[in-house]
């Protein structure tokens, strides 16, 4: 599917190498993950991706998808997952240009739900604005405790 300024495409095993250095960006940006997970060894990341290309029945992704711009650059990679949680991650110098909305929207009208979810750190002000704009409304707020804070 295409718009505009992008189109998407679904995964494929070529863009594992590519797929792991956006993590590597996402996960070193700061207030971009929920989790604070640090980046996983390539070769878990690489079989993370081979079982939602090989056995996507068991995985927990319903479609992952590189975004192109008009000129073919991958600019970033979006995903549903199969409880209709939405993900996204434009690389930084891609950013601010329209590609995150619409990628996601391709996204959501090529695989039509009744609702869509999204988590985004509260501290992530940009992230925060953006699903905001794509009209998600906010549901709850999560709180974690980390087994350090009371040591």
């Amino acid at each position: 599917m295409e718009t505009n300024n992008c189109k998407i495409r679904l995964v494929n095993e070529r863009d594992i190498p590519i797929l792991y250095e956006h993590l590597r960006e996402f996960v070193e940006t700061p207030n971009a993950s929920t989790s604070g997970n640090p980046l996983p060894p390539y070769d878990e990341s690489k079989k993370f991706i081979m079982k939602y290309l090989i056995d996507n029945k068991n995985h927990e992704y319903d479609k992952w998808y590189i975004v192109l711009d008009e000129n073919e650059n991958i600019v970033g990679n979006v995903f549903l997952n199969k409880k209709n949680m939405i993900a996204y991650h434009i690389l930084k110098k891609y950013q601010r240009k329209g590609f995150a909305e619409s990628s996601v929207k391709l996204m959501m009208k090529e695989n039509p739900r009744k609702r869509f979810f999204a988590i985004v750190n509260m501290k992530n002000e940009p992230s925060l604005e953006f699903v905001t704009k794509l009209g998600f409304k906010k549901k709850s707020v999560i709180f974690e405790k980390i087994e350090s804070d009371y040591e």
